[in-house]
């Protein structure tokens, strides 16, 4: 080998390095835009997709993500024209035609009349070409039976073809077929049937959860919060592992005063996932309400308050009420002012925080 060959390979290998190197900083921009999305870190995931877009621009998953960031942010016309790309750099893809879908469907809610037909239409033809690309996937048709409960016939809507969807569904797995049919059950508002349907379902298949959820939301909707902790203790009796449950009876011991019962299972839900802040609101709200655990109640409610990114204004209002009213039961008169009028700042509509500013009068 002469000098020049020895110099040409050394050229050759520091390209490749190069290269190689370019390669595995693209795919680290790639993994951790994926970890920032799924954690709700939208602005910082968008930013690592760019980059890793500037040198794979037609990588269909990187566009999809894109397009989910945009969809989750509020902004559905940006997101439907990532979505297009997606579609178009990976034909065939079921779940790009879905979000694809739903994007459109999202615009076709606040779009002007005029433009209301095209955006639904094309919601409708992503969603049907969904479910050729994917029969068996249970999600695409259930987006699909949204989309013809909601649409009017000169759009391809119709409850008959939500029916048709809800029996393949039906064919594909027993419990998510019934569900189907309870949406379509209460959306024309056959509710009697729509709850047998649940009750069935949870007698039936007994582990399964998606039943469970609806029966409780129809109880503690009725006040009939006896049978909605009953329900939750059943229901933990097959899965002692997710936090909502333990929440949800929580709320419905507290509505019937039950509150030593409801605080142990607030804590039991923070203790299974610390991030779930609405527990806090719970123990403040318990101890506002009962006059006792102030300090406990306290300190929940104002790490709930703290969470501005997570609330909007109407729902930290009732955060600072409650603060207030805890306040006000442990006689520090001004505070409890000062946390009914930040109330009152966020939401000026709130009735309770101006009743209480009334009585501190």
């Amino acid at each position: 080998m002469n000098l020049n060959t020895s110099k040409l390979s050394v050229i050759f290998l520091f390209i490749a390095l190069v290269g190689f190197n370019s390669s595995l900083a693209a795919q680290s921009f790639f993994d951790q835009g994926t970890k920032l999305f799924e954690a709700g870190e939208l602005d910082e995931a968008e930013s690592l997709f760019r980059k890793y877009l500037k040198s794979n621009k037609k990588d269909a998953e990187a566009n999809f993500y894109m397009g989910r960031i945009y969809f989750d942010k509020g902004d559905f016309s940006e997101a439907t024209d990532w979505f297009n790309k997606a579609v178009d750099y990976q034909k065939g893809s079921a779940k790009y035609h879905m979000w694809l879908g739903h994007s459109y469907g999202s615009r076709a809610q606040d779009a002007p009349t005029i433009k209301q037909p095209f955006l639904a239409r094309n919601s409708r033809k992503n969603y049907e070409k969904a479910v050729e690309l994917a029969p068996q996937s249970i999600e695409v048709r259930e987006s699909l039976i949204e989309y013809y409960l909601q649409a009017p016939g000169f759009l391809g809507g119709g409850v008959d073809k939500a029916e048709e969807q809800a029996k393949e569904i039906e064919k594909i797995d027993s419990v998510a077929g019934g569900m189907a049919w309870g949406r379509i059950y209460s959306y024309t508002d056959q509710n009697e049937l729509a709850f047998e349907t649940y009750s069935n379902l949870s007698q039936d298949y007994p582990s399964a959860m998606p039943p469970y959820y609806l029966l409780y939301t129809y109880y503690y909707n009725e006040s009939q919060f006896q049978k909605a902790v009953e329900l939750s203790t059943r229901q933990i009796s097959y899965n002692d592992t997710t936090a909502n449950i333990y929440m949800n009876r929580g709320n419905a011991l507290q509505q019937l005063e039950q509150f030593d019962e409801a605080l142990d299972d607030y804590i039991k839900v923070l203790s299974m996932d610390s991030s779930m802040y609405a527990a806090h609101y719970q123990i403040g709200r318990l101890a506002a309400v009962s006059g006792t655990r102030l300090e406990m109640g306290e300190e929940s409610i104002m790490k709930f308050n703290s969470k501005k990114e997570l609330y909007n204004e109407a729902t930290l209002a009732w955060g600072y009420f409650r603060l207030g009213t805890i306040q006000e039961h442990k006689k520090e008169t001004e505070s409890a002012r000062a946390s009914y009028q930040f109330a009152l700042k966020l939401d000026k509509n709130h009735e309770e925080a101006k009743k209480a500013l009334q009585r501190l009068k």
